[in-house]
């Protein structure tokens, strides 16, 4: 017990017990209005994400995904296929409301990810996309040819795991301004 007391003594008050050239040393940095503006602040480099085509493999896993909800839809509702439009967006939404997708299922929330994602590329001209960074990879959506994404294939899958809402109609409109917001910022650095 002594010896917990001592050790927290030492890590507590070590930085009182600085002599005066470590104190001078340790001291905030003034500095006045002309050399703050040429001032050079310290970054951590960030590696950039690499985003390639999509190569076969993931080509197909995106299929089978597909190929689950479509399953899952005429099965439990009836419908036989989808239109990549936000007339779809009422069949994803009778999923979720009458439960036919446990809370434990992430391979099926996220196969929806992918048919909401289908509907984004066909309504605003995205492309899938795999994006990696040092957080992971995942497969995303690109806006044409720059650094805009959007990932929707873990959107559900987080929302269940989190207990918050899924309202397709309040997600799409979301994304859809986040990506409006994407051509928007696009354009006004093509202006003169």
């Amino acid at each position: 017990m002594l010896e917990r007391i001592i050790v927290s003594f030492f890590i507590l008050c070590l930085p009182c017990l600085l002599t005066a050239d470590q104190s001078a040393e340790a001291e905030v940095l003034t500095l006045s209005p002309e050399e703050l503006a040429n001032y050079t602040f310290e970054t951590e480099q960030e590696d950039p994400a690499v985003v390639t085509a999509l190569n076969v493999g993931q080509q197909y896993i995106l299929s089978s995904q597909r190929q689950l909800v479509m399953d899952l839809l005429a099965r439990r509702v009836g419908i036989l296929s989808l239109s990549q439009s936000e007339t779809d967006l009422k069949a994803l939404q009778s999923l979720v409301d009458q439960k036919f997708i446990a809370k434990s299922d992430i391979r099926s929330w996220q196969a929806i990810g992918v048919i909401f994602g289908d509907i984004l590329v066909k309504q605003h001209r995205l492309k899938w996309v795999f994006y990696e960074d040092e957080d992971g990879s995942s497969k995303a959506l690109q806006w044409k040819e720059t650094a805009n994404f959007v990932f929707p294939i873990t959107l559900f899958s987080r929302r269940v795991q989190f207990k918050q809402d899924i309202v397709m109609k309040d997600l799409y409109k979301e994304l859809s301004g986040v990506i409006d917001g994407f051509k928007a910022y696009e354009q006004r650095l093509r202006l003169p």
